[in-house]
Formats: C-alpha cells, structure tokens, sequence
C-alpha cells in the first residue's frame, strides 16, 4: 500500500496545522496582556476570548484552563532568559564583561516584552502541582546561576573578595527584575536598549565598586 503523500506548502492540511499553531501564539498573547492588565486572579477566559475575538468555547480547542494560559507565559519567558543567559555564557570575554552583556541583553529582552515579564514575575505563584515546583525549582537555580557569574568575576579580580556573592546575586535580581513595574513605553523617548545599557554599567559598578564587606560596613553604622 503506498502511504499518502506528504502535505505541501499552502495545503488545507498544512494550513490547518499552521493556523492552530498562529491562534495559539495569538491566543497566549492576548492572555498575556489580559493577565498583566487585570490580573490573572481577576482574569477571566471570557476576558482572553473577548481579546482573541472568538467565543469563549473556542478557547478550549487550545487549552484545557486558565492556568494553562498562565504556564505558557511563564515557560516561555523562562526559554527566552535562558537562551540569553547560554548565549551570554559562551563568549569569550573576561566575567565582568560577560555580567554587563548578560544584563543589557537581558533587560532588553525584558523591556520588548513587558507583559510577558510582569505575569511572569507577579503571577507565577498561582500555578499548582508540579508546575509550580518546576518554577521554584527554576528560581533558585537562576539566582545560583547569577552567583556563579559574579564568583568568577570575583576569581578574576574584577569583583572584591569581601563581596558576599548571596547579597550581589539578589541585588542584581531585584533591580533587574522591577523593571516591567515601572517601564512604560508610551511615557518617555528613552529606548529599550538604552535604558539595558545603562542598567548593565550600573550593575558592574555596583559590583566592581564595592570594596567593603557590607556586613562589617553595616554593623559600624548600627553600632554609631
């Protein structure tokens, strides 16, 4: 028996295929800007089949919940730091250099995408089960990651030895990660890439002029 032919380009069957594949894209950024704009507890299916333009049994041929929509946002935002942080990490400069690419690319990433960031950063916490688990999992192992690129700055000689890697790490993260909360592309002429190039100096001066061990600092001041 010969086996049926393969669909071609421009084919009802590919094109079925093609299009659930666009309306699903379609349909994780209307819930993107819904959840980001109301919240995802306010949210509503209806909320994100009133912004695709469809009924909202039509969203069901995409999902099976809310928080399906709610996943995909948050794993896909995780991907994309991802691919930024691998890339970062295989070029060949010194790991002060490396820190400043990795956060301009970053908060750049960020600042193109800010609804994805902000259900990303403010909503992760409703997910359930194993999901749930698979982003805390993922969040102590980027602030590890963080830590491990400020060691080797520090190993370097870029970086004090009285830095404390745990305090730099979560300072980076916090000042990196507030972005999306007060970004507002229509509200200034400051560009993208701007603003992630000035965040990126910042965090290696930051790193690179902190001398003193903050915690002896902090107990003199306490102690005054």
């Amino acid at each position: 028996m010969s086996t049926p032919p393969k669909p071609r380009h421009g084919s009802k069957t590919g094109g079925r295929r093609r299009t659930k594949i666009n309306r699903q894209d379609e349909v994780a950024r209307a819930a993107s800007e819904v959840f980001a704009r109301k919240g995802y507890s306010a949210a509503s299916i209806q909320d994100v089949a009133d912004k695709v333009g469809v009924l909202k049994g039509s969203l069901y041929y995409y999902i099976q919940s809310k928080e399906d929509l709610l996943w995909r946002i948050v794993d896909d935002v995780h991907e994309e730091s991802n691919k930024i942080l691998v890339a970062s990490m295989a070029l060949e400069v010194s790991p002060i250099d490396r820190i400043q690419i990795f956060i301009g690319r970053h908060v750049e990433w960020y600042l193109k995408n800010v609804d994805d960031v902000t259900v990303f950063f403010r909503e992760w916490q409703h997910l359930t089960g194993e999901r749930l688990q698979t982003v805390k999992v993922r969040r102590r192992g980027y602030e590890l990651v963080i830590r491990e690129l400020i060691a080797a700055a520090r190993e370097s000689g870029d970086v004090s030895q009285a830095l404390d890697l745990r305090y730099a790490a979560r300072y980076v993260l916090a000042a990196v990660n507030m972005v999306p909360d007060w970004y507002r592309p229509v509200d200034g002429n400051d560009k993208a890439v701007e603003i992630a190039g000035a965040y990126a100096e910042m965090t290696v001066g930051m790193l690179t002029g902190t001398p003193r061990d903050g915690r002896r600092a902090a107990g003199r001041h306490a102690a005054a």
